[in-house]
């Protein structure tokens, strides 16, 4: 019975996740199902504190995150990146694709996933527009470089800082191993896209009625100190991990700096910086790691790191088993889930560092195979719906099961290589 409820539980807050009956936020979801792993006994309320404290840096980190992005959207940077990337292709329709491309893989690697997801992806789709393009390869793009881009930096995606906490990885040592993927799912990605939709990019645009890029800048004084602060919050990334002051601190002192200097020149208000805030990310994450709490009660972790046993001790087996598996997982059962499970199985196994990096791949890149793999997929389907622009699920997994494989194999690949230098 112990068994059945649990996931039983698991099961209907993913099933409220992805459904999202009537609208419902994915944050009631995750916290019906936490609640109801207390009530019935699944797991204790102290293992349950237990969890959510060992996920405080990386909440907090987050809401740094959150704040910097929204602070940079104020200040008009994404607009002003989003009409530099279409002018400078001068009308090439190859060049642009490659440009939004980038664009969203420089978005992802340096503020997030949820940046590329909630504030660039519909401001590409709305220059797009504008160019009377046809808006599919676009969004796609979006979707998949949200999660393609993620692998570079601790800061890139929320797996990311879950995986950095639970296995002590420094900020350098996180970098050096994931560089070498990343230049290879970006490089996969981009090409295979190139061929998949090279009958749907024009071969030319025409730029009439497209702003400026200068328009998109309300205050020039506030928008120079914004490209300052996020250099100097990339820059202090690295000098924080040598001194060892946790990314968060950097992140928000970065942002403490802009919130001064927006308030002085009257730019800003906190009631509107708090409305660009996903605040209901915050009880979506802390239900979530109470829900999966009294899963790995079941022993599952234990099943896992038995399967990865097996599997050999090679770093190239030990890395296409975590990768594919958590790959396969992370479409079924959603991404952030299956990077919780996935620690508790390699904490299980005493894991190799081949096998950690390999879940992690599996779990950013995986994703890209359905629209529910993802949190971040989910929002830039979602955004581009309520601009009249919609990817359906079919259509999203025609392209999936032709590229995502290739990319986590290419990064897969990548990371052995890395590994043995």
């Amino acid at each position: 019975m112990h068994v059945v409820l649990t996931l039983g539980v698991f099961l209907l807050t993913l099933t409220l996740i992805l459904v999202r009956p009537r609208g419902m936020n994915e944050a009631w979801a995750t916290v019906l199902g936490g609640g109801l792993m207390l009530l019935l006994g699944l797991e204790t309320p102290m293992q349950a504190w237990r969890t959510t404290a060992q996920g405080a840096d990386v909440l907090a980190f987050l809401l740094a995150l959150m704040l910097l992005s929204a602070l940079l959207d104020l200040s008009g940077f994404f607009a002003w990146a989003a009409l530099h990337a279409a002018r400078m292709a001068r009308g090439d329709g190859v060049v642009l694709y490659r440009n939004v491309f980038l664009l969203g893989a420089v978005v992802t690697m340096l503020l997030s996933l949820d940046t590329t997801a909630v504030i660039l992806t519909p401001i590409v789709l709305s220059f797009v527009t504008r160019l009377k393009l046809n808006a599919r390869p676009f969004l796609i793009a979006c979707a998949f470089v949200a999660n393609t881009g993620s692998l570079l930096l601790p800061v890139s995606n929320l797996t990311n800082l879950l995986f950095v906490g639970a296995f002590h990885w420094s900020f350098g040592a996180f970098v050096l191993h994931m560089a070498l993927p990343q230049i290879a799912a970006l490089a996969v990605n981009y090409f295979l896209f190139l061929k998949l939709f090279r009958k749907e990019i024009p071969e030319a645009y025409v730029l009439g009625g497209l702003p400026k890029p200068a328009e998109a800048i309300a205050d020039d004084s506030y928008f120079r100190a914004s490209l300052l602060v996020l250099g100097g919050v990339l820059i202090g990334y690295f000098v924080g991990a040598l001194l060892g002051i946790p990314p968060y601190v950097i992140a928000f002192a970065g942002c403490l700096v802009l919130i001064v200097w927006g308030k002085r020149r009257k730019r800003i208000s906190l009631r509107r910086l708090s409305s660009h805030i996903s605040w209901s990310l915050f009880p979506f994450v802390v239900g979530l790691f109470v829900v999966v709490r009294g899963v790995e009660n079941l022993g599952l972790p234990a099943l896992a790191a038995r399967g990865l046993a097996a599997a050999g001790s090679s770093s190239a087996a030990q890395i296409g088993v975590t990768a594919f598996g958590a790959g396969v997982g992370s479409n079924v059962v959603n991404n952030i889930p299956m990077a919780l499970l996935a620690i508790s199985s390699l904490h299980a196994a005493h894991a190799d560092p081949a096998a950690q990096y390999g879940a992690l791949l599996g779990c950013n890149l995986g994703p890209n195979l359905t629209v529910a793999g993802s949190l971040a997929t989910m929002l830039v389907i979602s955004n581009a719906r309520k601009r009249g622009e919609d990817i359906g699920a079919a259509d999203f997994f025609k392209v999936g099961t032709l590229a995502t494989p290739l990319i986590l194999l290419a990064a897969a690949a990548a990371l052995w290589v890395g590994l043995r230098w």
